[in-house]
């Protein structure tokens, strides 16, 4: 049986929708028909792009599947037992559907992205979810996590092997992401403010011209103490985590724009493009140019 007739079977009542809209919708685009079954590890068996408009309720006995949804604006509401979870923009829910769950839209439109999920690893990450089998995540701007669901397709369709090898890839690198995060949460660091504040730096203005010398000057705590505080709270060094910072906005940048590789190196703050190819192919073992080409749509 195919993930439409079991999610017809599953609903608990009718969804509430406009007249316009069709149930099924929920579901994005089908990719695998009735009877045919992927053999990768990790594969979408349905999803795409929604935009979802008021009214938008689904209450759902459960499904033998996971779900990732990433808000791109609006959001949602997920009830699953007695605990209810805010779908905010820039937010990544993965949720194991095996269980009565419901969903409302809370701000129209609701812009996202969603993907029903199969395959042989899925009973190995249902033992590491949280007691209410989720996790919900912030996903920061040209961060790692928000490169990766955007190279997942918008409109899946019928993929060949080499095709479901990639996604397969993709997605037990986010699924990954969200259980470490998820467990990281449950035992969290005790991390200095500055430490924090030297991040933040980081994150938001990685263009900036960075040295230890300075940082030490400006935060007034030794350059040694700052790199071994630092390394201990985020596993790099701070020049490790900017340059890792900075990659991930030029991945980006390559994806989304006409942007030169030189130019690209600039807007980061790395204005040696040999020394920004170097660094690129570091991090994600590819150059700017590979990569450009690789992750075009």
């Amino acid at each position: 049986m195919d993930l439409k007739s079991l999610f017809f079977d599953a609903l608990l009542s009718p969804p509430k929708l406009s007249s316009s809209r069709n149930p099924e919708e929920f579901l994005g685009r089908l990719i695998l028909p009735t009877g045919t079954f992927s053999s990768a590890p990790l594969h979408i068996i349905s999803g795409g792009s929604i935009t979802a408009s008021f009214p938008w309720t689904f209450d759902i006995g459960g499904l033998d599947c996971f779900i990732l949804l990433y808000t791109k604006t609006g959001g949602g509401k997920l009830q699953v037992g007695d605990n209810t979870h805010f779908l905010l923009p820039s937010s990544l829910l993965l949720l194991n559907c095996n269980q009565h769950f419901r969903m409302d839209i809370t701000v129209d439109p609701w812009e996202y992205q969603v993907y029903f999920i199969g395959g042989s690893l899925l009973s190995y990450y249902s033992e590491l979810l949280p007691s209410d089998n989720l996790t919900l995540i912030p996903v920061s701007s040209y961060s790692d996590m928000q490169i990766t669901i955007e190279q997942l397709p918008t409109s899946p369709s019928s993929n060949t092997l080499l095709q479901e090898l990639l996604i397969s890839d993709l997605l037990h690198h986010i699924i990954t992401s969200c259980l470490r995060t998820s467990l990281q949460e449950a035992k969290p660091k005790q991390i200095s403010p500055y430490i924090k504040s030297i991040k933040e730096l980081f994150d938001e203005e990685y263009q900036e011209p960075y040295s230890l010398d300075e940082l030490e000057e400006r935060f007034g705590i030794s350059k040694y103490r700052l790199c071994r505080e630092f390394s201990s709270a985020y596993d790099m060094s701070p020049l490790q985590y900017l340059n890792k910072r900075r990659i991930q906005v030029a991945a980006y940048l390559l994806q989304t724009t006409g942007y030169r590789v030189h130019e690209v190196g600039s807007l980061v703050g790395i204005d040696n493009t040999n020394h920004f190819i170097h660094l690129f192919k570091k991090f994600l073992d590819c150059t700017p140019s590979e990569y450009k080409q690789r992750t075009a749509k």
